[in-house]
């Protein structure tokens, strides 16, 4: 019975040990990026900024009516 109870023991401190190496510290562990890697992911933050403005500008707000009882959305009528 102790065995057994010190075997469970052990199987939960290593269970809980590896959930927190694995997911709390996970990335947060890594060293900072170097100078390249520091561009090349502000390259790829620029490239999908200038996408999501592109988007931005093809699908254009549509604010809704000043009347209260008009609940749909026109952006032709002001």
């Amino acid at each position: 019975m102790i065995v057994l109870v010190f075997i469970l023991t052990a199987l939960g401190t290593l269970t809980l040990v590896f959930i927190t190496v694995k997911f709390y510290w996970g990335e947060r562990g890594t060293p900072p990026l170097t100078g390249a890697e520091r561009k090349r992911q502000r390259e790829v933050e620029l490239r999908l900024r200038a996408k999501q403005i592109e988007h931005t500008k093809q699908h254009p707000w549509k604010t809704r009516s000043s009347n209260f009882w008009d609940n749909q959305k026109n952006s032709s009528k002001k």
